[in-house]
């Protein structure tokens, strides 16, 4: 079974009005972390896990904190007294979030000084003060069992059938911000891509005379019952949108294009959520592709590939709120108004007055973004610099566990996206994207080159750690220059130590992105093959370990990258006397 959702609304039951009680002081002094980034990491690789849980304080640790309270505090802050209590100050916050303000006070704002403490005296503090005083956890529950999802094996006859239609996701995991009634900056909006190869000694990319399409399963053919994405459509994508349609004008069931460019059938703007209609969560769908002959209507192929669509952003922990569903997922209202109410003190905005009045904004309408080519004000940091930009200065010092409190890797959480033989082999997202600093200082350096204003005072107290200094650090557009596959794969593409690094070399711009990059004879993508990043072969999916190898399961029975261990066969037919040494793609296995 599945988890069940409450068969109310899906969004805790705040409304945006009631939102206006949280522009009480404790709200705005939350300039704190946790808006998702936007950007889906792999980096450097301890072996130990990512994301392990935290370990309880003991009574020594509370005590101190006490103390230690009293030395760094005390100066200013009372503790659930007369005076400026700490208490309504801090009572939406978790843990974690106290610990984030404390290492960000007075370095962008300078309303309080900087801590001159060290991290443990940090989490003393924080300790104390949220476990103590406001009697919350430490830590969150252990997670709970994943359900398995079934799932079958579409039929393929290795002997008889004619065609091999390859089909994938191009991100590995698509989020939504689904708390659209406050703000949005990842509508709906999932992409595919596919290529369909005749089988033969000397196999054909079929382009022509052919019709590729996709279709959601069922249960996730009505996204709008679920979102108030589209009750909102027209204030955040500026145009009324039909239900269950994109800004694409993709539906859950359609085409994918041919496109010349790509030489890649290609279906952009799918907008498929992670909630189905019997109430359940499910971030890996599974949506059914083929490929028919235009003249005859005969189906050539049937496959299926997981759409993946995650909303776990826990932004909560440093914003207050909570999650917007039970399982453990989603931006609540709560949340959402805090957010807004911190922007708007902070950068002079009116955001909270807009989400009032029922015009919740795209926050890409002022920052720009790569992802969604919104243009945005020139002017202005483009998104994802500004989220990274800002939050690392409230986050230094953490290794990869940092990432999960925006994105969804966090080995514990619900949606767990780092399914691939990376994670399995224990990277982390460090390996790839380096530490939050290095990550964050790549964006900023390169919109400081480009004038952007507020570079400077988000780099000021930031120090890379992978690097000597920032001078070393390369500057790159998010999205478009991501790292780059062969910097650990080298051109021999064989498989690098588990302490490869890939941070600081960077692709030169969107046409060699993994996604976009094809092997040796330059007609197969390598994602064909290797599967979505954050997913690639062999693949080990949460709600079911062969859930993103259903493709590989129909055509070679391996969950490994389509040709391995000798399956040439699966392209050049049965007859090929093709050998893993002869392969023209790549130096394979």
């Amino acid at each position: 079974m599945l988890f069940a959702r409450p068969a109310t609304r899906r969004h805790d039951r705040d409304t945006i009005s009631p939102l206006r009680r949280a522009t009480r002081p404790a709200a705005l002094l939350t300039a704190l972390v946790s808006l998702v980034l936007l950007m889906f990491m792999t980096t450097e690789a301890p072996t130990a896990a990512p994301h392990a849980p935290r370990k309880v304080p003991d009574k020594g640790m509370l005590t101190k904190g006490a103390t230690l309270f009293r030395q760094h505090c005390g100066g200013c802050h009372t503790a659930g007294t007369t005076g400026n209590d700490i208490m309504p100050l801090t009572r939406h916050l978790t843990v974690m979030g106290l610990e984030a303000y404390i290492d960000g006070q007075g370095i962008i704002f300078e309303h309080m000084p900087r801590f001159d403490g060290t991290p443990e005296d940090r989490d003393a503090i924080a300790a104390w003060v949220m476990v103590t005083l406001h009697g919350k956890p430490y830590a969150d529950p252990p997670s709970a069992k994943l359900p398995q999802l079934p799932f079958a094996i579409p039929a393929f006859d290795m002997q008889k059938d004619e065609y091999v239609l390859l089909t994938w996701n191009t991100l590995g995991m698509k989020c939504i911000t689904d708390c659209d009634a406050a703000y949005s900056y990842l509508p709906p909006g999932n992409a595919l891509g596919a290529v369909l190869i005749k089988r033969g000694e000397k196999p054909e990319m079929v382009t022509e005379g052919v019709r590729l399409t996709y279709e959601a399963p069922e249960g996730f053919r009505f996204p709008s019952r679920h979102t108030e994405y589209w009750k909102y459509s027209a204030s955040i994508s500026g145009r009324q949108l039909p239900a269950d349609t994109s800004t694409t004008g993709r539906g859950m069931d359609g085409t994918l294009d041919f496109n010349p460019k790509s030489a890649t059938f290609e279906a952009a703007g799918i907008p498929v959520v992670p909630y189905s209609d019997d109430g359940t969560i499910n971030p890996y769908p599974l949506f059914s592709v083929k490929a028919v002959d235009r003249v005859t209507g005969k189906q050539l192929a049937r496959t299926e590939v997981v759409v993946p669509v995650g909303t776990e952003m826990s932004c909560w922990r440093c914003h207050g709120g909570g999650w917007a569903r039970p399982e453990g997922t989603g931006v609540s209202l709560t949340t959402a108004r805090s957010i807004l109410t911190v922007h708007d003190k902070r950068s002079g905005t009116d955001l909270v007055a807009r989400a009032d009045a029922g015009k919740p904004v795209l926050c890409q309408s002022c920052h720009p973004d790569p992802l969604l080519n919104a243009k945005g004000d020139p002017a202005r940091l483009n998104l994802p610099t500004a989220l990274h930009g800002f939050h690392v200065n409230y986050l230094k010092g953490r290794g990869a566990e940092v990432c999960a409190n925006c994105h969804p890797d966090s080995n514990a959480g619900f949606t767990r996206c780092l399914r691939g033989s990376h994670g399995k082999a224990g990277q982390t997202c460090v390996s790839c994207h380096g530490y939050l600093e290095d990550h964050a200082l790549s964006l900023l350096k390169k919109e400081a080159e480009l004038g952007k204003t507020r570079t400077a005072l988000f780099m000021r107290d930031v120090k890379p750690r992978l690097v000597d200094s920032v001078d070393a650090i390369n500057a790159r557009t998010p999205w478009a220059q991501q790292p780059d596959c062969l910097t650990c794969h080298k051109e021999a593409y064989e498989r690098p130590a588990k302490t490869a690094s890939a941070f600081n070399v960077w692709t030169k711009d969107g046409s060699g992105l993994y996604r976009a990059r094809k092997e040796m004879t330059g007609k197969v993508p390598c994602i064909a093959c290797h599967n979505s990043p954050h997913a690639t072969h062999p693949s080990d999916n949460p709600f079911g370990r062969d859930r993103d190898a259903v493709q590989v399961l129909q055509y070679q029975k391996l969950n490994a990258a389509i040709g391995a261990k000798g399956n040439c066969k699966v392209c050049h037919g049965p007859a090929t006397k093709l050998t893993p040494d002869m392969s023209p793609h790549h130096p394979m296995r």
